[in-house]
């Protein structure tokens, strides 16, 4: 049940600019709707080695996420052994941070699929997609007087998932998979170097 996670993260959801969850633990619109990806750039679990899996999950929560009873679409991307190492990772049957508190929000889940996940990058501005099922494309703030990239960040010292997130917004956000569907362009957007691991577990915060 061991493992860790060092990876770039994405996010990407329906509140306003800062997003209110990580300000108030509230949605700016009462509920919440968004896309949270990441890359792994290194890991293991048991001895698989997990880096270059990645993973994107389209979630909605009727109100703020820790009153649950959300929905999750899961999605996948790596070789066969990591595929049955994240599994039990993001569905918190291997406890730890962040996943253990993320999945026992969800009351609603689809998938996971093992799916074919893109992402690239564009002046500095990522794209993930899987598909013509999930598209993310994240968008840089600019100075509205010189013009040039403007990149103010959050810094959350109790953070789960991250700690210090660049905000930007984002051009494109659009799920449609399985039943699960959102669009939210010019909304949130957080980009993060992240480390996880079943060292933190929630039984210890």
């Amino acid at each position: 049940m061991a493992w860790r996670i060092k990876a770039k993260y994405y996010e990407a959801c329906n509140c306003e600019l800062g997003c209110g969850c990580n300000l108030s633990g509230f949605p700016t619109y009462g509920m919440c709707e968004g896309v949270v990806a990441f890359s792994v750039t290194e890991g293991e679990k048991d001895g698989v080695d997990l880096a270059g899996a990645k993973v994107i999950a389209g979630a909605k929560w009727p109100g703020a996420i820790h009153e649950g009873n959300g929905a999750l679409v899961l999605f996948i991307d790596g070789n066969e052994e990591q595929q049955q190492a994240l599994v039990p990772i993001l569905t918190a049957e291997d406890p730890g941070l962040p996943w253990e508190i993320l999945a026992s929000t969800f009351t609603d889940i689809h998938g996971p699929f093992f799916e074919s996940i893109e992402i690239t990058e564009t002046d500095g501005n990522p794209r993930v997609r899987v598909g013509d099922k999930v598209d993310v494309t994240w968008q840089a703030f600019s100075n509205p007087v010189t013009g040039e990239r403007h990149e103010p960040h959050i810094l959350l010292k109790d953070g789960f998932i991250f700690q210090d997130g660049l905000i930007g917004t984002t051009s494109t956000l659009r799920v449609d998979a399985d039943g699960v569907t959102m669009e939210h362009p010019n909304k949130n957007s957080y980009l993060a170097d992240v480390e996880w691991s079943s060292e933190n577990r929630l039984a210890a915060v």
